[in-house]
């Protein structure tokens, strides 16, 4: 393989480009590499993410390793306000997810957020270390916001931040460090303000959660998938089953995601031949959707799907251990495994981890748990 085609599959994140690295010197490709690394060359960053982890994958396997670590370290200062800050620093996330500390100080030390990217670098240290990240990054945005009160439309570290830390835990941080910090209280209020915006026409979480089914339907285009997926969980059998149905009834793509979204926390209480078809839809959104909403039933064919979404590499992968934990079968420890070890693409393995322990915790192994642990 030589510079050029080797070049063409690192820009496109294919992982014919890791498996050459695996069993090939690629010394020579040394530039192109680091590149890779340092910019971000997704054709759609904003749907399809950065390559942060396809390119950690890849340099894990290199004897160099730690001079691609310490270039992507090095850059960060200083590193902008576009996809390739954003790749940056996602790839020092994934670091620290390994234990580097030294990344996790670097990106603290490093970070001063732009208005049009700050957010998505921002969503990292809350990734990292959860309410501790986001007073960091309240506090730094906020300082954005006075300064430049203008510039920013913010929404996105707040959505994320109520998924990942929970929205009483989240709110009740942010209100504490803002009666002391006036940059984190700048951030608090425009984040109350973005919401309140967002929801205009739509309501709070607390008349969401009120809705029936019929009340709440022609809202459905103008919810956030959290907001669906806990007013799935919270509402009476009665009203789960018509949106079943009303799922059943859906023609366009965007109406059968928010119908699926409802049951990514509770099971889907019809026959799931149509989960198991939107499973592998070339709509990606709507396969990973399918993909959830089938993790959380008991039925012989989920088992079939998870099977060919990872042997085929499919979207709804992501998905496919959930599934298995609740389709559980002996011998399941070693399958979902050696799902985990051979995935190559690091956001899936990182969606993976979760499901991985939790299958550990719902069926127990010893003989196996160190290795899990381990992976």
């Amino acid at each position: 393989m030589n510079k050029n085609e080797f070049q063409e599959l690192v820009r496109s994140g294919l992982g014919r480009a890791i498996i050459y690295a695996r069993e090939n010197d690629v010394q020579p490709f040394r530039d192109v590499i680091l590149d890779a690394c340092l910019h971000c060359y997704s054709a759609d960053a904003q749907c399809e993410g950065t390559r942060a982890g396809y390119m950690l994958e890849l340099v894990n396997l290199l004897p160099d390793r730690q001079f691609y670590c310490d270039e992507v370290l090095k850059a960060l200062p200083g590193s902008g306000d576009d996809w390739d800050a954003v790749q940056r620093f996602h790839f020092a996330t994934y670091m620290s997810f390994d234990g580097d500390e030294r990344a996790r100080q670097v990106m603290y030390e490093s970070f001063e957020p732009g208005p049009n990217m700050g957010e998505a670098v921002a969503i990292d240290f809350v990734r990292m270390d959860g309410l501790k990240g986001l007073l960091f990054a309240a506090a730094k945005i906020g300082a954005l916001l006075i300064s430049k009160p203008n510039e920013m439309d913010g929404g996105w570290l707040w959505m994320q931040a109520r998924e990942i830390c929970g929205e009483q835990e989240a709110t009740t941080a942010l209100c504490q460090a803002g009666a002391i910090d006036p940059r984190v209280e700048a951030y608090r209020l425009a984040a109350v303000a973005g919401e309140a915006n967002s929801h205009r026409g739509i309501g709070t979480w607390e008349e969401i959660k009120a809705l029936s089914y019929a009340q709440l339907k022609p809202k459905l285009l103008g919810l956030r998938a959290f907001r669906l997926s806990g007013w799935g969980k919270q509402a009476s059998t009665d009203d789960v089953e018509r949106a079943a149905h009303g799922l059943m009834a859906a023609q366009v793509p965007e109406e059968q995601i928010q119908h699926l979204r409802v049951f990514s926390r509770r099971p889907f209480p019809l026959d799931p031949s149509l989960l198991l078809k939107l499973s592998f839809s070339a709509n990606e959104d709507l396969a990973l959707a399918a993909a959830v909403a089938l993790a959380q039933i008991m039925h012989p064919s989920v088992r079939k799907v998870a099977f060919r979404l990872v042997g085929n590499r499919l979207a709804g992968r992501d998905a496919a251990i959930a599934m298995l934990g609740q389709n559980w079968v002996p011998n399941d420890h070693e399958v979902v495994l050696s799902w985990f070890e051979s995935e190559l693409d690091r956001d899936t393995r990182h969606h993976m981890e979760t499901d991985l322990r939790n299958f550990w915790e719902s069926h127990s192994d010893p003989a196996s748990e160190l290795r899990m642990l381990c992976s």
